[in-house]
């Protein structure tokens, strides 16, 4: 990927380019801890997969059951790989489930000037909002972690504070201060959640109750 260099660094005796992004697992990291190119990204890619599908999704000798399956499996995977780790805004949620919702309507065969509305969309197909699964996701994965050993690296970045002070103004939405802020709604404290997170079926059902949804992602 074609990035703007600026200063190059020495690793193991040879130059390497600092840059402002790079694709690490997957997934597009920014030096600014941004997750709007990873978004961007994503969506390009699911947009990609749902339109080589095309001629699926209008067969109509296919059931909905088989299509709505087909989408999860191959296009709300690849939409939504790696969001535990995204950085969610307002404006992130809107483009995903503007882009999850156009998919259904075409999947069911609603065009213009057919219209069906959001809350019937959702209860004909039975899928989870974007909101939901992400959520689900991201605290499945903090559950993960906080089993971990105390100095897995994964367990101390998870708890880490970086020094100094932050800049004045109002704060930018990070994945840290999500999480805080769903924990404070609900009263929790990270000592809590890591003794709950030991039992595996109570941390199940804690993320079922914090992320309600009436499907399924998987």
């Amino acid at each position: 990927m074609d990035t703007e260099s600026t200063q190059p660094i020495q690793l193991f005796g040879e130059d390497i380019a600092e840059v402002d992004e790079f694709v690490y697992l997957g997934s597009l990291m920014s030096v600014d801890g941004s997750s709007d190119a990873e978004v961007k990204a994503r969506l390009s890619k699911a947009r990609h997969a749902f339109r080589t599908l095309r001629s699926f999704w209008r067969n109509q000798n296919i059931s909905q059951h088989t299509k709505i399956r087909i989408y999860k499996t191959n296009v709300l995977s690849s939409l939504l790989y790696g969001a535990e780790s995204w950085k969610i805004t307002e404006a992130v949620l809107k483009k995903l489930e503007f882009f999850q919702r156009k998919c259904l309507r075409i999947i069911l065969g609603f065009f213009w000037p057919n219209i069906i509305t959001n809350a019937e969309l959702q209860e004909r197909t039975s899928i989870t909002p974007v909101t939901d699964v992400i959520c689900r996701r991201r605290w499945r994965w903090i559950g993960h972690c906080l089993r971990m050993p105390s100095n897995a690296n994964a367990k101390v970045a998870l708890f880490w504070t970086p020094d100094g002070k932050r800049k004045r103004g109002r704060p930018k939405e990070t994945w840290r201060r999500t999480v805080a802020r769903e924990m404070k709604a609900r009263g929790w404290s990270w000592k809590q959640l890591e003794i709950q997170a030991k039992d595996r079926n109570q941390w199940r059902s804690m993320v079922e109750a914090l992320c309600s949804s009436g499907d399924d992602e998987h």
